[in-house]
């Protein structure tokens, strides 16, 4: 039986690769967080419980709020209106999950997109003097361009031909 073994100059590469795979998903993974405390935020304003997490997005606090405020008001239509105001949340959360399974999966426009989205809130959140929740928006911001900058190396580790390239082609990003 022979086997060949990676010399130091591939295992180098290799690890390298297995590095900037494990920063892509790092990053990325912050979007599920993000979608994960938003929902959690928006069952607890729903079951009046008093959390609220620092990460989740302001908007999808915006929608329960109004929701809040508008159930209160019309009271026969209460339960519809928070019901309907925890689907919306809920479709917000949803929309960051997706954007970490694109990234995950290497989609640079999940990042980038993911990234606007989520710096908007954190405006929302310094709009309304949220100071806690805007560090924590850019500290995220900061994992997630940190699993951008990783994937852009990763890209262009990477040949561009892998027939032109001895590199193992059966490394996928994902």
């Amino acid at each position: 039986m022979n086997e060949t073994h990676p010399n130091s100059e591939e295992m180098n590469a290799l690890m390298a690769l297995a590095g900037l795979q494990r920063q892509v998903k790092s990053g990325a993974s912050n979007y599920y967080w993000i979608a994960a405390l938003s929902v959690i935020n928006s069952l607890g304003a729903l079951f009046d419980a008093g959390i609220n997490f620092v990460i989740g997005l302001g908007f999808t606090q915006l929608v329960d709020g109004i929701a809040w405020g508008i159930a209160e008001s019309i009271p026969d239509s209460a339960t519809l209106i928070r019901a309907l105001g925890i689907i919306t949340s809920v479709g917000i959360s949803i929309l960051f999950v997706v954007f970490g399974y694109f990234a995950i999966k290497g989609h640079r426009w999940a990042f980038i997109v993911g990234m606007i989205l989520y710096a908007l809130d954190g405006f929302l959140l310094l709009a309304f003097q949220d100071w806690f929740g805007f560090g924590f928006h850019l500290f995220l911001l900061w994992g997630l361009f940190s699993g951008l900058k990783a994937l852009k190396k990763l890209e262009n580790f990477l040949p561009k031909n892998p027939a032109d390239s001895a590199f193992p082609t059966d490394i996928e990003i994902n």
